[in-house]
């Protein structure tokens, strides 16, 4: 077989890439078999290639109209090589034009697949184009019953439909899907997944996996989410609804304005979604009132809800089904697999538990004959060791989640020998042994940077005492002594020499501690934030004390200096804020903050 039929039709291929309709229409006229011809290698027609720009929408229109009057409309969905025929290519692309046209011509074809199973609705979602997905919803009907076929809601056509709306980030639209097709959450993909455990996979669009900073929360508390004009009618007033409707006004003003802000918005929706959805998959499923796809949905979900962290759906899958939480979750059950992955937010239900939290504080691995606080002593995977800075916080972090589980076993367990003939303290001893001195050689590496820039200060400031800015009189007191700006270098300089005289203890300090696992919970990082907070005070207070300096020896000359001069000492002090703060700020928190293991919320959980 020969490709030569590529090259001659060249023309027309390229007339369907630029929406040249004019150029080939007489081509048409002359050959109509041209239109329905497969003319490139892979077996494309150029109603085939025209859609798949998704800009020849005139070469579309045009091409199937004289396709219709030729007689030739069953040729219209000839596929390509691939088995894929126009409307999965405008599926793919997102052509909803197109896809318009070509379900006016044969409705029934959005049910049917390509040879890989694949319907248009399915490659709308899986390509992520929204708009045509909506489209395709509202055209591709649910098989009647008694009718021949398959459902493209149900089996593992409605698992995948289900799950790729939700991978895309259509949480709206798959929420639409859940209302017509409730039945369509119990379905599982083909790659045996459900929708509840992929949402499961995306902490990222729940409240608790919401990176915002400080001003970024405030901002999610203050954005108002959008009410329908159903819900307005209904629960507001005219004048709340006038009121809302400024509100939402107000704010869309702002997003076109803030693109910042505009995300922040996009958050809190996925919030809000993220959680109606979990809810509503929930309460399908429990009213099936079948124990085996409830066990099975719920237990896949919190399996992989335990991994990510995504407590917020664990919490209503507890809420929904109590005894979900005796789920065999890799080996363990929901409490024991927190620990071992290390999620705190999942581990937090316990607070939240009533009678069941002894049971959930006494469980046993059987294979290794080890209790929660052996597992607790182990090693946090690498992706939630990383979670926080420097390899001493580490260490601190570990060390709080062994405390925190000592809190809740029974006290025999703490001296209980596991399989290997290890007590939960032996085994944490060895498998932070590594860490233990990377954490050691992380202070210590610190300590000596900041000791040298201290060290430093303390040189330059014991200095400039005795080297006074004018000199000194003949009785030997300063030049400038009755000025204030004189005052302000004296106080200065003092303050420069005391706090970075501490810095400097507490960083030699750090040097020569013992660095037992015991000092990385509370005396190191203690040493560590005073030494940082005095190195900070005394690079501000010596650039206060050298501005101080120019000003009284160039005061009556040059007084425009001033102003820049202010700037100017202000970048080492921004520099050291920039670099080091979020540092200082971490162990803080991390240190005296609040702890991390407590009660969430006040739902109860039994």
């Amino acid at each position: 077989m020969t490709y030569n039929y590529v090259i001659s039709d060249l023309p027309i291929y390229k007339a369907a890439l630029l929406d040249d309709w004019d150029s080939v229409s007489g081509l048409f006229e002359q050959d109509p078999d041209l239109m329905t011809k497969q003319i490139t290698y892979w077996w494309e027609t150029p109603l085939i290639i025209a859609v798949g720009t998704n800009r020849s929408h005139r070469f579309v229109e045009k091409l199937l109209e004289r396709i219709v009057a030729a007689g030739a409309k069953e040729k219209l969905f000839v596929t390509s090589y691939g088995g894929n025929n126009p409307l999965h290519y405008a599926a793919k692309v997102g052509n909803t034009t197109a896809a318009r046209l070509l379900v006016e011509q044969n409705s029934d074809m959005t049910r049917v697949p390509n040879p890989y199973g694949n319907t248009p609705l399915k490659l709308a979602a899986w390509h992520g184009n929204k708009e045509t997905l909506r489209y395709l919803l509202t055209v591709t009907r649910d098989l009647l019953p008694g009718e021949e076929g398959s459902s493209p809601y149900a089996g593992v056509a409605g698992g995948d439909l289900i799950t790729l709306t939700i991978m895309a980030g259509f949480y709206d639209v798959a929420l639409e899907i859940i209302d017509l097709h409730p039945n369509i959450v119990l379905e599982i993909d083909r790659n045996g997944q459900t929708a509840l455990q992929i949402l499961a996979l995306k902490p990222e669009i729940f409240p608790s996996g919401s990176t915002l900073g400080f001003w970024g929360r405030r901002l999610h508390s203050l954005i108002p989410l959008k009410m329908s004009d159903s819900e307005g009618a209904t629960q507001v007033n005219i004048l709340s609804k006038i009121f809302n409707k400024f509100t939402a006004g107000f704010w869309s003003v702002i997003q076109y304005t803030a693109p910042s802000i505009k995300n922040i918005h996009k958050i809190k929706g996925n919030n809000n979604l993220s959680g109606l959805l979990v809810g509503r998959i929930c309460k399908i499923v429990i009213e099936k009132v079948d124990h085996d796809i409830t066990w099975k949905i719920f237990g896949s979900a919190i399996t992989t809800a335990v991994t990510y962290g995504t407590h917020e759906l664990i919490e209503e899958c507890i809420s929904t089904y109590p005894g979900i939480i005796w789920y065999n979750v890799g080996g363990f059950y929901l409490f024991l697999a927190a620990i071992k992955h290390r999620q705190e937010r999942v581990y937090n239900l316990v607070h939240q538990m009533s009678g069941h939290r002894v049971f959930a504080a006494t469980q046993l691995d059987d294979e290794e004959n080890e209790n929660a606080l052996h597992i607790a002593a182990k090693l946090a995977p690498p992706h939630r060791l990383n979670a926080v800075t420097g390899a001493a916080l580490q260490m601190q972090r570990e060390l709080h989640w062994f405390q925190e589980v000592q809190k809740f076993i029974e006290p025999s367990y703490e001296e209980a020998l596991n399989k290997k003939g290890k007590t939960p303290r032996m085994v944490f001893t060895d498998e932070h042994r590594k860490l233990l001195a990377e954490g050691q050689q992380w202070m210590k590496d610190t300590a000596s940077s900041c000791t040298v820039v201290a060290a430093l200060i303390v040189t330059m400031a014991f200095a400039g005492a005795f080297t006074l800015p004018g000199g000194n009189q003949d009785d030997g007191k300063a030049v400038f002594q009755n000025k204030n700006t004189f005052i302000i270098f004296i106080v200065s300089d003092a303050v420069a020499l005391f706090s970075s005289s501490t810095s400097v203890l507490m960083f030699l300090g750090i040097l020569t501690s013992r660095y037992a696992e015991a000092d990385f919970l509370y005396a190191l990082p203690k040493r560590l934030t005073i030494g940082l907070v005095s190195l900070f005070m005394s690079i501000v207070a010596t650039m206060i004390a050298f501005s101080s300096a120019l000003v009284l020896v160039l005061q009556g000359k040059v007084t425009w200096i001033v102003a820049p001069l202010a700037v100017a000492t202000s970048i080492p002090v921004c520099l050291f804020g920039l670099l080091q703060f979020p540092l200082l700020v971490e162990i803080v928190k991390s240190t005296y903050g609040r702890n991390i293991f407590h009660q969430q919320n006040q739902r109860k959980i039994h």
